[in-house]
């Protein structure tokens, strides 16, 4: 299968062929859907890409993925949700749906204390901030603040922003794998700008997952605070017990919040 380069992204060719294949009866009911190896090599393409694509298919409910097993065609019912395993995982589906930026320029560190403080930044210092909405076919559900040091920022290609996940453009033109991400979720009252974007009442809850992803050696490279409305998304993830590791008792470890 041969796919064109263009305005239409990579992922969103093959999640067209793959929903067609699903509609026609290519891919019956119940039954599995090829796995990512073997779609990777039929479109020649990344197996991000790929991912991307399969993603988008678990967030409208026409398939499900079970580890270990594959990934199956469901019955169609809609829902939007993530099941995250793995890092891929989690980067797969931050480019699930529709994505569009809505501003990416420079800003001055001394608005955005946090990100300051995590790459050590002068107030006078500059972050590269981007702004993007996330949607479905239920309405915008996802508004995310995406903050990189400026030396990255200057090498991300402006073009190439809604055809990948930005933290893979990270990955291939700053040279900065990401190795790990910590994930904090907590919950806030929608700003203006917020209500604006996810079209929803200024001071209505909001779920916030504050992410941020490290390289190998620690270092920072892509910090990103996403605000959703609870009843227009679903955060799932999954955990498995590992295999043959014997059992010792421990006690949890409380982080307590400062007053």
């Amino acid at each position: 299968m041969i796919l064109t380069e263009g305005p239409v992204p990579l992922y969103h060719q093959i999640l067209e062929i793959l929903r067609e294949r699903i509609d026609s009866g290519v891919y019956a009911r119940g039954g599995q859907l090829p796995t990512d190896d073997a779609l990777v090599r039929e479109f020649g393409v990344a197996r991000q890409t790929v991912r991307a694509a399969v993603q988008r298919l678990v967030a409208e409910g026409l398939v499900e993925r079970f580890r270990g097993r594959g990934t199956f065609i469901g019955n169609g019912a809609a829902k939007i949700n993530w099941t995250i395993g793995s890092l891929d995982d989690l980067i797969g589906t931050s480019f699930a749906d529709e994505y569009r930026i809505v501003s990416a320029r420079f800003e001055r560190a001394r608005r955005h204390p946090r990100s300051a403080g995590l790459y050590g930044l002068a107030p006078s210092g500059r972050l590269f901030v981007v702004h993007a909405v996330r949607s479905s076919d239920k309405g915008p559900y996802a508004y995310s603040e995406i903050h990189f040091p400026a030396d990255i920022g200057r090498k991300l290609p402006r073009r190439r922003f809604t055809e990948r996940p930005l933290i893979l453009l990270v990955e291939e033109y700053c040279g900065l794998r990401a190795h790990e991400a910590r994930q904090i979720a907590t919950a806030c009252a929608a700003d203006g700008e917020a209500a604006r974007r996810l079209d929803v009442r200024p001071g209505t809850p909001l779920l916030v997952l504050e992410r941020t992803y490290f390289t190998r050696t620690g270092q920072p490279i892509e910090a990103v605070r996403i605000c959703y409305p609870p009843d227009r998304f679903q955060h799932v993830v999954s955990f498995w017990r590992r295999q043959n590791t014997p059992y010792v008792a421990s006690h949890p470890v409380m982080q307590r919040i400062p007053s």
